[in-house]
């Protein structure tokens, strides 16, 4: 009867222990605003992401910030990086935001406004097609960085002011020839 109850307890904590796993694996990273709106004010309505990046490897290893976001055909995907102020004062605000569509379309932005605004901003009108959005955030040069930083991420009608400026999309194999020969 006490080996039974053993082998009871211990078949409930694998399957328990499995159940966790599961659900930790499979949806840890897919992330969906259902907050369509048609607000008109910067960053409104968007949801707010807070994410970190962490050196590893003895802080010699650069690691990336990845997460997949739904996105509609035609819809304005907004993805807006925040960062402390005290990131600032360290000198590692120099974020890159990359955002690749399910039809493997790539959207890149390194620098808001190049030498005056550091703080990456992808904002994709119309959006291509049905499906998950990949986002890649990480310090623009691969240089190892400890750093908090905040993701803002709306989804508006197509030709709304939170979309103002759409950033280039570009087939991966442009991007790879474009970073190839040195032309960005």
């Amino acid at each position: 009867m006490r080996r039974l109850s053993m082998l009871s307890r211990l078949a409930g904590a694998i399957v328990l222990t499995t159940l966790l796993l599961m659900s930790a694996v499979g949806s840890a990273t897919e992330l969906r605003d259902d907050t369509f709106s048609t607000c008109t004010t910067i960053n409104c309505s968007s949801l707010r992401f807070p994410g970190t990046l962490f050196n590893s490897g003895g802080g010699t290893f650069a690691n990336t910030w990845i997460a997949n976001f739904a996105g509609g055909v035609g819809q304005c995907l907004r993805f807006d990086v925040t960062v402390p102020s005290a990131a600032v004062a360290v000198g590692n605000l120099d974020l890159e935001l990359v955002v690749v569509a399910p039809n493997g379309t790539v959207f890149r932005n390194d620098d808001r406004s190049p030498g005056v605004d550091r703080r990456p901003l992808v904002e994709i009108d119309p959006a291509p097609n049905n499906g998950w959005y990949t986002v890649h955030i990480a310090q623009f040069s691969g240089t190892p960085v400890n750093l908090n930083f905040v993701l803002l991420h709306g989804v508006y009608n197509s030709g709304n002011p939170n979309c103002s400026s759409p950033t280039p999309g570009a087939s991966a194999v442009e991007k790879l020839t474009k970073t190839d020969s040195g032309v960005q």
